[in-house]
Protein backbone atom coordinates (compact mmCIF):
# COMPACT_ATOMS: atom_id res chain seq x y z
CA UNK A 1 0.00 0.00 0.00
CA UNK A 2 3.03 2.24 0.73
CA UNK A 3 4.49 1.76 -2.77
CA UNK A 4 0.71 2.86 -4.15
CA UNK A 5 0.90 6.23 -2.20
CA UNK A 6 4.56 6.90 -3.72
CA UNK A 7 3.62 6.85 -7.26
CA UNK A 8 0.67 8.73 -6.86
CA UNK A 9 2.34 11.93 -6.91
CA UNK A 10 3.91 10.99 -10.29
CA UNK A 11 0.91 10.52 -11.93
CA UNK A 12 -0.89 13.64 -10.84
CA UNK A 13 2.58 15.43 -12.39
CA UNK A 14 1.88 13.36 -15.41
CA UNK A 15 -1.82 14.48 -16.09
CA UNK A 16 -0.56 17.76 -15.57
CA UNK A 17 2.39 17.62 -18.29
CA UNK A 18 -0.11 16.04 -20.26
CA UNK A 19 -2.71 18.92 -19.87
CA UNK A 20 -0.12 20.98 -20.30
CA UNK A 21 0.97 19.67 -23.52
CA UNK A 22 -2.79 19.43 -24.88
CA UNK A 23 -3.10 23.39 -23.63
CA UNK A 24 -0.04 23.97 -25.75
CA UNK A 25 -1.19 22.11 -29.43
CA UNK A 26 -4.69 24.13 -28.46
CA UNK A 27 -2.86 27.58 -28.76
CA UNK A 28 -0.40 25.78 -31.41
CA UNK A 29 -4.07 24.75 -33.53
CA UNK A 30 -5.40 28.59 -32.77
CA UNK A 31 -2.63 30.46 -34.24
CA UNK A 32 -2.99 28.09 -37.25
CA UNK A 33 -6.58 28.70 -37.54
CA UNK A 34 -6.17 32.74 -37.47
CA UNK A 35 -3.37 32.56 -39.69
CA UNK A 36 -5.35 30.07 -42.42
CA UNK A 37 -7.74 32.75 -41.81
CA UNK A 38 -6.09 35.85 -42.64
CA UNK A 39 -4.30 33.88 -45.81
CA UNK A 40 -8.39 33.08 -47.04
CA UNK A 41 -9.46 36.64 -46.44
CA UNK A 42 -6.23 37.85 -48.39
CA UNK A 43 -6.75 34.98 -51.05
CA UNK A 44 -10.40 36.43 -51.25
CA UNK A 45 -9.23 40.20 -51.77
CA UNK A 46 -7.04 39.27 -54.93
CA UNK A 47 -10.28 37.64 -56.86
CA UNK A 48 -12.18 40.95 -56.33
Amino acid sequence: MHSEENNMPEMIEENNVTELSMEQQLIEAQKEIEDLKSQLMWMERSYE
